[in-house]
This record gives C-alpha cells, structure tokens and sequence, in this order.
C-alpha cells in the first residue's frame, strides 16, 4: 500500500540526495571533502543501470583524485568551471541565465530569486554567487523536498502536496530546462575526471527525477492501495540538514 510513510521516506531520500548534488557543484574537491564523499558513495544504491554506471565513474574518479597531484589538479578545473569562471569564456557558465539567456545576471537570476523568496527562503546558497547557480538551484530543491517529507511527517497533507507542487513547478520552469543538458556538455568537454564524474552524476540523477516526481505526484492524487511507489535515485546518506 502506498501510505504517507512512503512519501515520506522518498521525500527525504529525495531531499538528501539534490543536498549531496548541491555539495558537488558549491565545495572545492579538498584531500578531506573527497574522503567524506568516498564514504559517503560506498552506501549509495540504485536500480538504474545507466546511474549505476555514472556512479561507479565517479567512485573511480573520486579514488583517483585522493591522490595528492590528482588532487590538485581535480581543485584546479574545479576552479576553472566552477569558481573563477571568466565572464568572455565562450562556454557556458554554471548559471541558468547564461545557459538559457547568453547574460549574466539574467530573468533567470530574479525569477529563481523571486521564488526562492516567495517559499520563504531567500538566498539558499550565498557562496554561490547567483541563485540561479547550479549548486544554489539543486540546493533549493533539497529544501523544498525537506519541507514535503516534513509535511507528511507531521500530518500536514496540504503543505506535503503544495511543496510538491513547487518542485515540479522550480524543475519544469528552471533546472530540467538547462541543468541536464549543461551537465551532459560539461562532462563532454571537462578535462579532468572528477568534474566529468560529477557532471555525469548530476545529468543522470536530474532525469531519473524528473521522470519519478511526475509519478509521485500522480500517486499523491490517487492514493491508490494498489499502486505500488515508484523508484527513485538514492543518493543518501551523505549530507543531512
């Protein structure tokens, strides 16, 4: 039967998982950040053959870069897509607005402000620079699946449904509109495995989400006793909040 502990669960899961992904794109790649997340990925599991195959790349690529000189070099990429990104770059620029608008900021960057404010949260990432950074935009979906898990949690149907809402609203209007394909290009030309690794990851994670929260949100609607919980990418266990 598919009960509220089952969305629960999900959400949470959910949750846990866009925090990890957020953590990718928003911390440098140090010694100590790629040890918590080598452990954090031994307990990851996934039913999904392609994720399954972008996860064992980035366990790869996260071993190779605890290296010392692998190290560097994964921080130094990392910078060069990530952080210290110039402006003239004729790629794209880890923000939706340049993405989708060739600007920085752009409408992307107020709408993406705008309702991360009316939901009550403001700037979900200040290191980001833009809320409409990739890390910041997976960061707000964290927080809009905590505050489901929190609703079926407490009995709160209607804030459960309505936080749901949102997220299909922020994925179908801004992340699924730029994110996956910006990744799947990222990884194309990164230079360094790490930052194919986590582009990857990110790619793969974003789809099978996009897909399972249409599901999720049909099962709400019906709540059908026979209806079994659809699967969903588990990327826990790593970064709680």
């Amino acid at each position: 039967m598919v009960g509220t502990i089952q969305f629960e669960e999900q959400a949470g899961r959910r949750s846990q998982g866009y925090w990890l992904l957020s953590r990718l794109f928003l911390e440098l790649p140090t010694p100590a950040r790629l040890a918590e997340l080598q452990d954090a990925l031994a307990g990851v599991e996934s039913d999904s053959k392609a994720f399954r195959a972008d996860l064992a790349f980035l366990r790869d690529a996260v071993r190779e870069a605890m290296a010392v000189p692998a190290a560097m070099a994964a921080a130094v990429e990392y910078t060069r897509r990530f952080v210290a990104v110039s402006r003239g770059s004729q790629q794209p620029l880890p923000f939706e607005s340049h993405v989708r608008e060739g600007c920085l900021p752009g409408a992307a960057t107020e709408n993406v402000r705008a309702l991360a404010a009316e939901w009550g949260y403001g700037d979900v990432a200040p290191e980001s620079g833009s809320p409409d950074h990739l890390g910041a935009e997976l960061r707000l979906m964290a927080l809009l699946c905590h505050d489901e898990r929190t609703g079926w949690l407490t009995g709160d149907r209607a804030r459960a449904t309505e936080s749901l809402r949102r997220q299909s609203r922020f994925l179908d209007d801004h992340l699924a509109l730029w994110a996956p394909d910006y990744c799947t290009a990222l990884a194309a030309r990164a230079e360094n495995s790490y930052v194919q690794a986590i582009a990857r990851i990110t790619a793969s994670a974003l789809r099978a989400d996009i897909a399972a929260l249409g599901e999720i949100s049909r099962l709400v609607d019906a709540m059908r006793a026979d209806t079994p919980a659809p699967d969903v990418v588990h990327l826990n266990e790593y970064s709680r909040h």
